[in-house]
């Protein structure tokens, strides 16, 4: 579980959501222009990895130098096959469930299977 420490001045800390990493070779930056443009309302991962975010909780959007890109409001959490992706699911990810695929892959060293559980994280992009 992901602690995150209170704000000295009592403000209330948002947990970081981080995308990219060093040699991703610019796809976390891809996946945060998406979603500060509006274009990319989910994210999706293996429902095996640990995760604990909750619906209506906010989160700060991170680059992989640790950058504050944004906020994002979790607005829903499912788990659903990788196969139950369609076309709908495929416009909140921002791109292509082909090009989804290949990122996966690069991400996770495998594509993913077809019934393999995923975790979608729907948000919304906070002002």
């Amino acid at each position: 579980m992901t602690h995150t420490p209170p704000d000295p001045a009592g403000h209330k800390r948002h947990r970081p959501y981080r995308f990219g990493w060093y040699g991703d070779a610019g796809m976390g930056e891809t996946l945060i222009q998406l979603i500060l443009d509006g274009r990319k309302t989910a994210s999706a991962c293996p429902a095996s990895e640990p995760e604990d975010i909750r619906a209506g909780e906010t989160l700060v959007l991170i680059d992989k130098a640790g950058r504050e890109r944004g906020r994002i409001l979790v607005t829903r959490i499912e788990t659903r096959r990788f196969d139950g992706f369609e076309a709908g699911l495929e416009g909140e990810l921002g791109l292509p469930l082909e090009r989804f695929r290949e990122m996966f892959a690069a991400a996770e060293g495998r594509a993913p299977r077809p019934d393999e559980p995923m975790r979608v994280t729907h948000f919304e992009l906070l002002p």
